[in-house]
């Protein structure tokens, strides 16, 4: 089954919001035509101190739904847990799906969230869960690691 009939069949059997892909990346933006940019994907954190401060990076998410979810709203979210599964971060957003421009296609619709300064104190393996309305449907694993400091002499 090509790509394209998969495409159709979802479309035909009104499958719910999909979550096409999702990732971390240092920059992200969406040009005027609707192009997703991103730039500097990544899913590792090498520090050589802890705790270690991002100053900004992005969590891009890239939605796909059906005819039968034109014209509604989705709640989505994102959420940061620890590999404890401590919740670290909470981003709630409603996201209105709207009809596609060409009709019988499926609609595509992007969230870019720029977080700011988010800190991790520890180690270990972290994850981004990309919930629609409470149901999980993509996981951005996240690995943060402690190196040793390049020593210059």
């Amino acid at each position: 089954m090509t790509h394209l009939d998969n495409r159709k069949r979802k479309w035909q059997n009104n499958c719910p919001m999909e979550v096409k892909f999702a990732v971390l990346a240092d920059h992200a933006s969406i040009t005027r035509e609707g192009k997703l940019n991103v730039l500097g994907i990544f899913d590792v954190i090498n520090t050589p101190t802890l705790p270690v401060s991002l100053p900004l990076f992005y969590v891009v998410v890239s939605y796909e739904a059906g005819a039968a979810e034109f014209d509604s709203t989705k709640h989505v979210e994102i959420v940061l847990c620890d590999e404890d599964g401590n919740r670290l971060l909470r981003l709630p957003q409603e996201l209105k799906v709207v009809r596609p421009k060409v009709s019988g296609m499926m609609v595509t619709a992007n969230q870019i969230a720029g977080i700011v300064g988010c800190q991790f104190s520890k180690t270990g393996n972290y994850q981004f869960d990309i919930l629609v309305n409470g149901d999980s449907k993509k996981t951005i694993s996240l690995r943060v690691n402690q190196v040793a400091q390049d020593k210059k002499g």
